[in-house]
């Protein structure tokens, strides 16, 4: 039970942006610029989705799932940065019917509606919640009335360990994972991703890159996509593959697609992690893409 509601005070804490990609086609070496112009009201409506699969022998099972929908502002500007606020609306999880699932859902949808502030530099990179201790008691405020319900429902509980033993154990483990904002901002996987190329260049065409053991893979695409009956602007897409040799001999590798508005907002992310444990591949596949835009 421990491990559970710890990981139900996580899950609810994890609970850009007029952003611009320059292009200039002119020189042979032309590069896209993932550049953050930021204006005051602009709005993003994102829809959120997480799969994690095995794949074992060939055959691949599904074994967990979540997502939600969430809204970006960008509140306020300045010569460092900017400020900007991120609010959940909606969630859901794939696994309703255990009772960590159960746990899981009840405390996401205690915190919807509760805003997250963040800031960016002036390219549009992400630097870090700056509500984080407001988070931080939020998700053990949850977290503790989840215990209390626990043990009010359940009273056979307390034969196996007083209330506030257990209380004091989460606690402690609570300020390990998130008990400074370094260590919170980790957390927003969503706002992680949205906005981790933002302030990068990238090289228009095809290159790869040996570097420290790491081998990355690079296509950038610079132009209007073809198809888009749902936006009239000229969109850019980038194309990231890297693999990571991990101690042990195995693999990691990482895929991402990033589609991008002219002015820079992030149109759709689509991450997949690959992991080789123990004679297995898990899975990790995160989607986020734009439902409405307004400013």
């Amino acid at each position: 039970m421990k491990r559970i509601l710890l990981g139900v005070s996580l899950l609810l804490l994890t609970s850009t942006v007029h952003a611009q990609i320059n292009v200039d086609a002119s020189e042979l070496d032309s590069q896209v610029h993932v550049i953050g112009w930021f204006s005051k009201t602009d709005t993003l409506e994102y829809r959120l989705s997480e799969v994690v699969g095995e794949i074992v022998n060939g055959d691949t099972t599904i074994i967990d799932g979540s997502g939600g929908d969430f809204r970006i502002c960008v509140t306020d500007s300045t010569k460092k940065g900017y400020k900007m606020e991120l609010v959940f609306t909606d969630v859901w999880k794939r696994d309703s019917l255990s009772i960590q699932g159960q746990l899981l859902l009840m405390a996401s949808r205690m915190a919807l509606g509760s805003k997250v502030l963040f800031s960016t530099d002036e390219w549009g990179c992400f630097q870090g919640v700056d509500n984080w201790k407001e988070r931080y008691k939020m998700g053990f405020d949850i977290m503790k009335k989840l215990i209390d319900s626990s043990y009010f429902n359940h009273p056979e509980l307390y034969a196996r360990q007083p209330k506030e033993e257990l209380i004091k154990k989460l606690k402690e483990q609570y300020n390990e994972l998130v008990g400074t904002k370094e260590k919170m901002t980790e957390l927003f996987g969503p706002l992680n991703l949205l906005f981790s190329f933002h302030g990068h260049d990238f090289p228009i065409g095809e290159s790869t890159v040996e570097k420290d053991g790491r081998s990355c893979y690079y296509q950038v695409h610079a132009g209007a996509l073809e198809d888009d009956e749902d936006s009239d602007e000229d969109e850019y897409q980038i194309y990231i593959e890297l693999e990571d040799k991990n101690d042990d001999g195995s693999l990691t590798s990482y895929h991402y697609e990033y589609a991008y508005f002219e002015d820079g907002w992030p149109r759709s992310v689509l991450a997949t992690v690959v992991e080789e444990q123990a004679g297995k591949k898990v899975i990790t596949q995160q989607h986020i893409d734009w439902v409405t835009k307004s400013w």
